[in-house]
């Protein structure tokens, strides 16, 4: 009698798990989709040491201001809850305030990005409802990251290419009709600290200002 409990009870799981991924399918159809988006974002302080012509020295921490960004994905939903996408990011953060153990440096320039993403999301469709929450997991390759330093007619700068990042993905989108959507959702990106190699300027390196920037935004999302 307790087997046969145990497998009734997990032949109800199976049916009530195989009707909800099929409701979940008839709310949340396959096909492809593009978005657009804009974005705030925000990138906690950061200590590296500089080693070069600049001049800064060690013992160098950076303030931002709140940014501002733009970007875009296109993907797919595959009807069963799941869905794919390619995304184009770019950001920038302007300095705040840079500082040594001196004193002030300087307060011009800025530390911004371009990464492509590969995600994956997880969709929650509910029947009679507009909302769709998903969460997902991105891995990211930089296609650029410079940190900008300048002091009046002095431009200095350092980049890098090729790192990989991660980035979790949490938000919802409303339906505004059979092919629009609006989105709202927020991304934690997780670079790590970056050594950038000089790149206009200046020679010698920054080591190692770490980018991890957490981001708001607000997008227009078209089905097909």
């Amino acid at each position: 009698m307790h087997h046969t409990h145990k497998i009734l009870c997990g032949a109800l799981a199976g049916i009530f798990t195989a009707s909800a991924m099929s409701a979940s399918a008839q709310e949340d159809p396959a096909g492809f989709y593009v978005t657009g988006y804009a974005q705030v974002s925000r990138l906690s302080s950061t200590s590296f040491n500089e080693t070069g012509t600049a001049g800064f020295g060690r013992g160098l921490k950076a303030d931002f201001d709140l940014g501002l960004g733009l970007g875009g994905d296109f993907g797919y939903r595959y009807g069963n809850g799941w869905a794919a996408e390619f995304e184009w990011n770019w950001r920038r953060h302007e300095l705040d305030s840079l500082n040594s153990v001196r004193g002030p440096v300087v307060d011009e320039g800025d530390f911004a990005s371009n990464v492509l993403f590969v995600n994956g999301l997880r969709r929650f469709a509910r029947s009679g409802s507009n909302w769709t929450p998903y969460a997902g997991l991105g891995l990211g390759w930089v296609q650029e990251i410079d940190f900008d330093l300048n002091a009046g007619a002095v431009e200095r700068a350092w980049s890098k290419q090729g790192e990989l990042g991660v980035q979790l993905v949490g938000g919802a989108e409303l339906s505004l009709g059979d092919h629009w959507r609006l989105t709202a959702d927020l991304r934690l990106l997780r670079l790590g600290e970056i050594e950038l190699p000089a790149e206009a300027g200046v020679t010698g390196r920054l080591a190692k200002p770490a980018y991890n920037p957490l981001s708001f935004q607000i997008g227009l999302r078209r089905s097909f």
